[in-house]
């Protein structure tokens, strides 16, 4: 008569095969999952930046600027007021028609210090560029471009990845709402 393996043997070896059966079912199934995803588009949260810069007029001393009368292409995705140190900053950002990014930042920190909190830009040349009434000093490298201007102790930054044609439309609809 044959000996038969003790049952504890019995139902671990089981558990074994069929651990490493569902093991490899998870892989051809986390695999096929793998190679037949859908890169989805990056949705973009849209904010009413004119309602929270009439709220923030209340809490700040600054002029809550932002693009008015752009048309529905344009998006707007941030707007608040933040601290820097001790003073105020007030920023609205948008995504213009071509997708690109561009912001407005104001506050009475010092230019330097809203360049290194709010800029990526490697340029440290220095120009300047005239918008509608106002010239702008200009800071510009490959992709992004920046203006600023200080205006009765109020430093503005337009910071943009977009065009001059789309910057500069950014630019003439800065208004307080």
């Amino acid at each position: 008569m044959s000996e038969k393996k003790p049952r504890s043997l019995q139902s671990v070896s089981d558990m074994i095969r069929s651990l490493g059966a569902v093991g490899i079912l998870v892989g051809v199934l986390a695999t096929f999952v793998w190679l037949t995803r859908i890169e989805s588009e990056q949705t973009i949260r849209e904010v009413d930046w004119q309602a929270i810069a009439k709220g923030a007029q209340s809490r700040t001393e600054l002029p809550t600027l932002g693009p008015v009368g752009l048309d529905n292409k344009w998006i707007a995705t941030s707007a608040r007021v933040e601290t820097i140190g001790q003073l105020q900053v007030w920023r609205v950002g948008v995504v213009s028609p071509s997708t690109e990014y561009v912001s407005v930042i104001v506050s009475k920190s010092e230019i330097e210090t809203l360049l290194k909190a709010y800029v990526n830009i490697e340029s440290e040349e220095e120009t300047t560029k005239s918008i509608g009434n106002k010239t702008y000093k200009l800071l510009e490298d490959n992709i992004n471009k920046v203006l600023y201007i200080n205006e009765n102790g109020i430093n503005t930054i337009i910071y943009s990845t977009a065009n001059w044609e789309e910057t500069t439309v950014f630019v003439e609809k800065l208004k307080i709402p």
